[in-house]
């Protein structure tokens, strides 16, 4: 079901750290991934410019041209796409870039910047120390966990092993698996149905105080709102 725009709206939730994550009676965990369990910009910026320079130095396209293109199509995937797993998918937003630029698809282009990008991206990624710990910590109590993501299916499980998730988290759902973007109760009653479990037995960890946090809580689960590295620049109230 589609995010209720009269839905209520909850106070702002100050950020935490995984080692303050109280366990006690919890039975599983949801947890984000993205900027969650490693941090994000880090490894967009880092691929974006590889992507960049890889795009001047092959197709003259330049670098105010690239960003200038790179956010137009962005924008519009996003609108187009509202909701949905896709409408994060760097395919498309190379797509609608070279269609901006010279007026046709060109399906080489396509397919090698969005290869590019995701293989430059993943190459920096570092799952963040604390969130590690927490994990194993989870494994040795025998707490069932399940990601809970927006974003498409193939790259997230990429991510997930280049992570080694697999080695402590139980389940994945993906926004292009449930056709609903977070905060939508559709995608967190996913992960329950995977955990077999219900929102009073479980706890969610994330960073987008809208996505994470107020999604879970429209549906009574407990958060804990946490941003990879946060032990390093934690809000103070």
């Amino acid at each position: 079901m589609p995010y209720a725009q009269n839905a209520p709206i909850f106070g702002k939730q100050m950020l935490t750290t995984f080692s303050e994550i109280d366990l006690n009676g919890i039975k599983g965990v949801l947890l984000d991934l993205d900027d969650t369990l490693y941090p994000y910009d880090i490894c967009h910026n880092f691929a974006y410019e590889k992507c960049k320079v890889f795009a001047g130095a092959n197709y003259a396209i330049s670098e105010v041209d690239f960003d200038l293109t790179w956010k137009a199509a962005r924008s519009k995937v996003h609108n187009d796409l509202h909701g949905q797993g896709a409408s994060h998918s760097r395919l498309l937003y190379f797509q609608k870039q070279y269609e901006q630029v010279f007026g046709h698809t060109d399906a080489a282009y396509v397919l090698k910047m969005e290869d590019l990008y995701w293989t430059e991206f993943i190459s920096v990624m570092k799952i963040d120390s604390d969130a590690k710990d927490f994990l194993k910590l989870l494994k040795s109590k025998r707490i069932p966990s399940c990601i809970v993501t927006d974003l498409t299916t193939q790259i997230q499980l990429k991510k997930w092993l280049h992570l080694g998730l697999e080695n402590y988290i139980d389940f994945i759902v993906t926004s292009e698996e449930a056709g609903v973007e977070k905060p939508a109760s559709y995608i967190f009653n996913m992960g329950l149905e995977k955990l077999k479990l219900n929102p009073s037995d479980v706890i969610m960890i994330g960073d987008s105080e809208k996505k994470d946090i107020e999604g879970a809580k429209l549906l009574g689960i407990k958060t804990y709102h946490i941003k990879a590295n946060s032990t390093f620049y934690k809000t103070q109230q």
